[in-house]
């Protein structure tokens, strides 16, 4: 049978009209019992408050251990993450600064003059060729050694700076007892200056950004991101001044007075910041998490949860400590003789004394909650 939307809306509601009020009564079923026996606990709000409580285990009650997920596949788990062996460890990559690319960039446009020197390689005469800078941004010092002898060495080419033998550059070492100690490393004759090495990753574990990079970019509709230089920290260091903000203004318009002539204002061109690298640390917002969630969550929810979370606690600390325990044990009970049961109660009077301990710790439940609320109005 085929027929409208306007056809199928009516159908149905002329069947609500008559339908029953009950779903047994629509499939025939009868009920086992008018009165059930338990009927009275359906209005137990406390122990639907319990079971998603903002926080966990109620204080003073030992939680249970969750059973863990077991399989008899195998006795030992392939992912136990122990160490094979003794010794075992991830090999990180180490990155060094100034990189290679660098000191390259540094000294390819520099004049050079070559030399050749005699020596002897495998049993026959050869020579070796060394390339000198003779020219171009390059700095020369003086040395003196051992023998107390002057000779002219390199201590600058362009930003790479090299150690005439009088620099000193922190370290460590390890001192007579074997312990590792601070101290100034002298820099040998020739040794460049100010080298690192960082290790912020294992091998084979890194990202190419270029992908999630050109997206954020067609977002803030940047076409190229630029490329500023690091700021570099002032060696100059002032006394820092705490002023208020009425006193900050007075000084701008204290400032605005004695300029005739303002400055011109400099625009800088649309880009990024120098850091970082990876551009979706910038827009935490548009990351996604796990089950397609996102990667920061609004303020208002987190201040939400905090309040109550707080409310929920001072409701707890409202109440008698026997009822929390009641209502913590009423989680993980099979029945109410359980609950009477651990109280000295046996039979039919076990059942009864778990009813009204519950009744009586529901009650204790809401007055708690009320005054937490009116509490957390005030």
């Amino acid at each position: 049978m085929e027929r409208t939307t306007e056809q199928h809306r009516a159908a149905v509601e002329a069947w609500r009209a008559t339908a029953p009020k009950h779903d047994h009564e629509i499939f025939g079923r009868k009920l086992k019992t008018e009165k059930p026996r338990h009927r009275d606990l359906t209005e137990l709000s406390a122990l639907l408050a319990m079971r998603s409580r903002p926080i966990g285990v109620a204080e003073g009650v030992e939680a249970e251990p969750a059973p863990a997920i077991s399989t008899n596949f195998r006795l030992i788990p392939a992912n136990d993450n122990e160490a094979p062996e003794e010794g075992f460890g991830t090999e990180r990559a180490v990155e060094y600064e100034p990189s290679l690319d660098k000191i390259e960039a540094a000294i390819e446009d520099l004049p050079v003059r070559y030399r050749a020197e005699p020596m002897v390689l495998g049993g026959r005469p050869a020579r070796q060729i060394y390339a000198i800078p003779v020219g171009g941004d390059i700095a020369y010092g003086t040395h003196v050694d051992e023998d107390g002898k002057s000779h002219k060495v390199i201590t600058r080419i362009g930003k790479l700076r090299f150690s005439d033998g009088t620099q000193t550059e922190k370290g460590q070492k390890l001192s007579i007892d074997g312990k590792v100690v601070d101290a100034d490393i002298k820099m040998p004759v020739g040794a460049m200056l100010g080298c690192r090495e960082k290790s912020t990753r294992d091998k084979g574990s890194e990202v190419d950004n270029a992908g999630s990079n050109s997206h954020y970019r067609w977002v803030v509709q940047e076409k190229a991101r630029a490329a500023p230089t690091a700021a570099k920290p002032s060696s100059k260091k002032q006394e820092r001044i705490e002023i208020t903000k009425g006193e900050a203004r007075e000084m701008l318009a204290s400032a605005y007075a004695n300029t005739p002539v303002m400055p011109a204002l400099k625009y800088c061109p649309t880009g990024f910041p120098h850091g970082p690298t990876n551009l979706r640390h910038l827009f935490i917002g548009g990351r996604k998490g796990k089950k397609g969630e996102s990667g920061s969550q609004a303020w208002a929810d987190i201040y939400t949860e905090k309040e109550n979370r707080d409310q929920f606690n001072r409701g707890l600390d409202a109440m008698q400590e026997k009822h929390v325990r009641i209502l913590t044990e009423a989680m993980g009970a099979k029945s109410l003789s359980q609950l009477g049961e651990a109280r000295g109660y046996h039979g039919r009077h076990a059942i009864e004394a778990g009813r009204r301990l519950l009744r009586a710790a529901n009650d204790n439940f809401k007055q708690a909650m009320e005054l937490a609320k009116y509490a957390a109005e005030g």
